[in-house]
C-alpha cells in the first residue's frame, strides 16, 4: 500500500430495528391416504374420517405465536491510504421475545426472552478503481424454528430457542463500469432440526454450508445488459448424533445453482426491451439419510417490456412467457427428516402486468 495511512476519514452509522408480529392459526390433521406421485390412486370419499384431530377453529383461528425482535447497532467505517482501505466494525444488540400458544385452550406453551450481543467486521481493499479484495464477518441472533403442527409432534406450535448465527465471507471484484465480476467464497453454521424417536421437534447438530459463487454482469454493447452467476454449496449435516447421517447432504440443497438474465432493447422500436432468463437448479435430496434424490432442472422465461406515455404519465407494460419449455419440475424440496414435502414447479404460463408513474 505504500507509505503512511494518512488521513484516518470515519463514517459512523447508528440504526434500530423493532418488529412485533401475532400470527393466528388452526388446522385438522386426519390420517394419510396411501398413493403414488408417479401412479396415483383415485379416492371419491375425501371426507373426514372418525381419526381426525381437529386443532383451534378455522373459522376463527386463535393466536399460536408472539414474537418481538428489537436490535439496535453501532459502526464505524475508516478510511486510510487515501480511499483505498476500509475497515467496518459494528456490534449490534439484538433482544427476541417469543410466546407460543395452544390454538384451542390458549394456555401458554413456551416462551422464552434472549438478548446477545454480536459483533461484525469488514474489510475491503482497492489497489485501482476497477478492483477490490474484501473480507467479513458477521453474527446475528436468530429466532429459532417452530415445531410443526402435527398430531403426531408432541410440541407442534412451539418455538426452539434462539441461536446465533455465524457467516464469513472473502471475495474479490472487478468493475470498469462496462463490464464486471466478482468471485466469493463464504461459510455458515446453523442448528439442524428433526422430530427425534420421542415424536418431540429438537435441534441436534448443526448444517454447515461451505461453497463458492461466480458472477458476471455488464453491457457488451449499448443496448445488451447481461447478468450470469454460478454457485457452487456443500452443504452437510454435522453431529446429528446418528453416525450414518453425518456428511450427509441437507434436505432440499443443490450443489449446483446457475443462471443467466439477458435484457436487450431493441433499436427499432423506442422503449421496448427484450428479456430472457434461465435457471439451472442441481439435484437435491428429498431425506435426511440422502436416499431419495430428486431430479435437477433448467427452465426458460422470455418476455418483454415497453415504456411510453399515457395520459401524460410514464407507464411501463411488462409480458413475460414462464417456462416455455414445459419443464416438469419439484420447485421446492425441504421440511424435516421424516416430515418432507414436494413442490411442483410452475409449469408454462403468461404473465402481464403494469405500472404507473405518478
Amino acid at each position: 500500500m505504500g507509505g503512511l495511512p494518512g488521513k484516518i476519514e470515519h463514517d459512523w452509522v447508528l440504526a434500530a430495528d423493532l418488529y412485533d408480529r401475532e400470527e393466528k392459526g388452526a388446522y385438522a390433521y386426519d390420517i394419510t391416504l396411501p398413493t403414488n406421485l408417479y401412479n396415483p390412486t383415485d379416492y371419491r370419499d375425501n371426507s373426514w374420517s372418525g381419526d381426525t384431530k381437529f386443532v383451534g377453529n378455522a373459522n376463527n383461528p386463535t393466536l399460536i405465536n408472539e414474537t418481538q425482535l428489537q436490535s439496535f447497532a453501532l459502526a464505524d467505517t475508516f478510511s486510510l491510504f487515501d480511499d483505498k482501505l476500509k475497515t467496518t466494525l459494528g456490534v449490534r444488540h439484538q433482544n427476541i421475545k417469543t410466546t407460543s400458544y395452544d390454538p384451542t385452550t390458549q394456555a401458554q406453551t413456551s416462551d422464552y426472552d434472549e438478548s446477545k450481543w454480536t459483533p461484525s467486521i469488514g474489510i475491503v481493499y482497492q489497489p485501482s478503481m476497477d478492483w477490490s479484495v474484501y473480507g467479513n464477518y458477521i453474527e446475528s441472533l436468530v429466532k429459532g424454528d417452530t415445531a410443526p403442527l402435527k398430531a403426531t409432534v408432541t410440541n407442534g406450535g412451539q418455538d426452539l430457542a434462539p441461536y446465533v448465527s455465524k457467516q464469513t465471507e472473502v471475495g474479490v471484484k472487478y468493475d470498469n463500469g462496462m463490464i464486471g465480476s466478482s468471485l466469493a467464497i463464504f461459510h455458515t453454521e446453523e442448528p439442524r432440526d428433526y422430530v427425534d424417536d420421542t415424536n418431540t421437534f429438537v435441534a441436534a447438530g448443526e448444517n454447515r454450508h461451505q461453497g463458492a459463487e461466480l458472477s458476471v454482469f455488464g453491457s457488451p454493447s449499448e443496448n445488451m445488459r447481461i447478468i450470469a452467476g454460478v454457485s457452487y454449496l456443500s452443504a452437510k449435516q454435522k453431529d446429528t448424533g446418528d453416525i450414518s447421517l453425518d456428511g450427509n447432504r441437507v434436505i432440499g440443497i443443490p450443489k449446483l445453482q446457475s443462471n443467466v438474465n439477458l435484457e436487450y432493447d431493441l433499436a427499432a422500436v423506442e422503449g421496448l426491451t427484450l428479456t430472457g432468463d434461465i435457471i439451472h437448479t442441481g439435484t437435491r435430496y428429498a431425506d435426511a439419510a440422502n436416499t431419495l434424490k430428486v431430479d435437477g432442472y433448467t427452465t426458460l422465461d422470455l418476455g418483454a417490456r415497453y415504456r411510453t406515455m399515457l395520459a401524460g404519465q410514464e407507464v411501463t407494460l411488462r409480458g413475460m412467457v414462464t417456462n416455455v419449455t414445459g419443464e416438469d419440475y419439484w420447485q421446492s424440496v425441504g421440511g424435516l427428516p421424516g416430515y418432507g414435502h414436494l413442490n411442483a414447479g410452475e409449469p408454462t404460463a403468461l404473465k402481464v402486468s403494469a405500472t404507473f408513474d405518478f
